[in-house]
């Protein structure tokens, strides 16, 4: 049956973690700041307190809130081009009047540093139209600040300190982007996957029984005239099989909701011999043999014969006109496992797609093993599955 796939999400704790550290380390350059008294300087002071105050009302959002990602790639945007513009206006300031004592005046602590958390931030969960905008303008705006007033050996160090960190910020953003997009295609497909298992249960499960019950409805009607008595005996074998059907599927629905009891079906090998005990055909006879350590088999080995023997027998009952014997034979090895069922009837050709056969060959092949359906080398059809043991990682 199906194992549901549950999202994988950064754990809360996590992001509340990484949030409080960037809001503290947002707080500690605001204070040295504040501290050392750069906004405070004459004659630069006004414009570094509108480029601080600008990237405060955008950072300080966008590490506590989770905003849509087009309003933060452009909020991103709308504060790299204030402080771009801050920038232009400290180096006409500067050109128009004596030059400042220390380039350092141009720029504080707290905006490259806030300008580097959104450049993460915005590479991390930006919209992709709106983060191609905001990343160069964020780049430029971190690297430009310290080289408005003049370039000289200090300006041209801070500089290149800021390019190494900023370009640190911006490949861990991108980084978490791209691990966050390969996960969803990751379990996009395994979705498909399970979709996939899920038609394939459906058929092996529910139309075997299906079919079983429109043929003891058709035989209980043949009868009905010449045989009343035999009529209840096939009715209450028809409720048999119609509960079972049932029984499956809701097992099915329980799994796609992940509320599903334990699957209490026989372990190993005892669900094929069921299987084929309980098989009934119109004047047939199935047989059912063993050869190896059969009891030995491993689970999923043993399910996945299950539902080709399943599978085999669902099409005789449907397919094989003048069917008088059916034989099924498992072949246990310490390397291989061999399920072949044969019978002697006549094969029509079916107008159907043969969903059944070809959704076990796949998984069969996944599995390592081969799955070969055809005319038997005299009268009747004939299904052989060979596995490898252990079968691969991919069915399981």
């Amino acid at each position: 049956m199906l194992t549901m796939l549950r999202p994988l999400r950064a754990p809360a704790a996590g992001r509340f973690a990484v949030s409080a550290l960037l809001l503290c380390l947002l707080a500690a350059a605001l204070l040295t700041d504040v501290d050392t008294g750069t906004l405070r300087s004459q004659g630069t002071g006004v414009t570094l307190f509108l480029s601080t105050a600008a990237a405060a009302a955008v950072v300080l959002p966008a590490v506590v809130i989770k905003s849509s990602p087009a309003v933060l790639a452009w909020a991103a945007s709308g504060t790299a081009l204030v402080s771009l513009a801050c920038s232009v206006a400290l180096r006409v300031a500067a050109s128009g009047g004596p030059v400042l004592d220390q380039a350092s005046d141009a720029y504080t602590l707290f905006e490259p540093t806030a300008l580097m958390v959104l450049l993460h931030v915005t590479a991390r969960r930006g919209s992709p139209v709106g983060t191609a905008v905001a990343l160069p303008l964020l780049m430029a705006a971190v690297i430009l600040r310290p080289l408005v007033i003049e370039v000289d050996e200090g300006s041209s160090i801070v500089a290149l300190v800021l390019t190494l960190v900023a370009g640190g910020a911006l490949a861990s953003g991108l980084t978490v982007r791209l691990v966050a997009a390969s996960r969803r295609q990751r379990e996009e497909r395994i979705r498909l996957e399970q979709r996939l298992g899920f038609a394939r249960d459906l058929h092996d499960f529910v139309a075997h029984h299906i079919s079983g019950i429109v043929l003891q409805a058709q035989g209980a009607r043949a009868v009905a005239a010449r045989k009343p008595q035999a009529v209840g005996d096939a009715l209450e074998l028809i409720e048999a099989t119609g509960a079972e059907a049932l029984t499956a599927m809701r097992r099915m629905v329980g799994a796609l909701r992940e509320d599903t009891a334990p699957d209490t079906r026989s372990p190993g090998t005892d669900a094929v011999r069921a299987l084929v005990a309980g098989c009934r055909l119109p004047e047939a006879r199935v047989g059912f043999t063993e050869t190896g350590p059969v009891d030995g088999l491993p689970a999923d080995a043993a399910r996945l014969v299950e539902r080709v023997v399943m599978e085999a027998l669902t099409n005789i009952r449907k397919h094989a006109h003048d069917c008088t014997t059916a034989h099924v034979h498992l072949d246990v090895s310490r390397r291989r496992v061999t399920a072949r069922i044969t019978d002697d009837g006549h094969h029509r050709p079916s107008a159907g797609t043969g969903y059944g056969l070809r959704g076990l060959r796949e998984v069969t092949v996944a599995a390592g093993g081969t799955l070969t359906a055809g005319p038997g080398p005299g009268a009747g059809w004939h299904v052989a599955l060979e596995l490898p043991l252990p079968l691969r990682q991919a069915l399981r």
